[in-house]
């Protein structure tokens, strides 16, 4: 998720169409892939703006952990199940039944538990980013011998 930096301009009327999307909230995005098969949930990580309408937008109802979350939804071992469950396939993209997902229901630990468990996950993340870093920078020659 990123934020757009042009801007168009366009009609009151077609901006209606487009949806609110908070920190924390979650869409979907029905485009299928080796890693989804039913598309998945992307949560807004960075900070308000607005979406297509073609993204379903929920917004939690209680308290959670925003990075705990991040990580539960995105997990195919958990939300692949629920998506085979609550999508229909069309030709390029699966399209969600809200009212089908909104009776899903997943178990989670407590706050304070989700809390450590999102911390431990970004952790990781982080780390694994700083060690395929270091993996490219060796695989790239730093100096180059010239011969005479």
């Amino acid at each position: 998720m990123y934020f757009k930096e042009e801007v168009k301009e366009s009609s009151d009327e077609y901006m209606r169409t487009y949806n609110v999307m908070r920190l924390g909230d979650i869409a979907f995005e029905g485009n299928k892939s080796k890693n989804y098969s039913h598309g998945r949930f992307v949560e807004n990580t960075i900070g308000d703006g607005i979406v297509s309408h073609v993204f379903d937008v929920f917004r939690p109802t209680t308290s959670y952990d925003l990075l705990f979350w991040k990580y539960l939804i995105n997990n195919e071992g958990v939300m692949g199940r629920i998506m085979a469950r609550c999508t229909n396939a069309s030709t390029m993209m699966t399209n969600l039944v809200a009212s089908d997902f909104l009776k899903e229901k997943i178990l989670v630990p407590s706050l304070k538990e989700q809390k450590k468990i999102g911390a431990y996950f970004d952790s990781l993340d982080h780390l694994i980013t700083l060690h395929q870093r270091q993996t490219d920078f060796y695989k790239k020659p730093n100096f180059y011998f010239i011969s005479s």
